[in-house]
């Protein structure tokens, strides 16, 4: 496992394995409930495929989209693009690119398949 200079935060850890755990669930009732309707197993198991490929693929610009973020440019939002200059050179990450989410509510995330597809809103 990698070293990083940030403590574990447990209760984090916990939340997010019940929620993948109450999705693989959800994930496994949908399948079964189609299988118990007369849908072939083999349709279900190439639609959870499918489904599943194109979570992974389209999933940081449907976060984008859900949010109504657009990405900004450094002339656009020099203080932010700033901010995350420094946080990155801390973390000695690269600078991910840059989307703003129009909302009256502070809200910050980062999306992405690898760090070749880099979001941060």
């Amino acid at each position: 496992m990698a070293s990083t200079r940030f403590r574990s935060d447990a209760g984090l850890t916990v939340r997010m394995t019940v929620v993948m755990l109450l999705l693989g669930v959800l994930y496994v009732s949908v399948a079964a409930a189609l299988i118990w309707y007369g849908v072939s197993a083999v349709v279900v198991l190439i639609l959870a495929a499918v489904g599943g490929l194109a979570q992974w693929y389209f999933s940081d610009k449907l976060a984008l989209t859900a949010m109504r973020a657009h990405e900004v440019t450094p002339n656009q939002a020099p203080e932010l693009h700033g901010m995350i200059d420094r946080l990155c050179a801390l973390a000695d990450m690269p600078k991910p690119r840059v989307a703003i989410s129009d909302s009256d509510i502070p809200n910050a995330f980062a999306t992405g398949r690898s760090p070749s597809t880099p979001w941060s809103a």
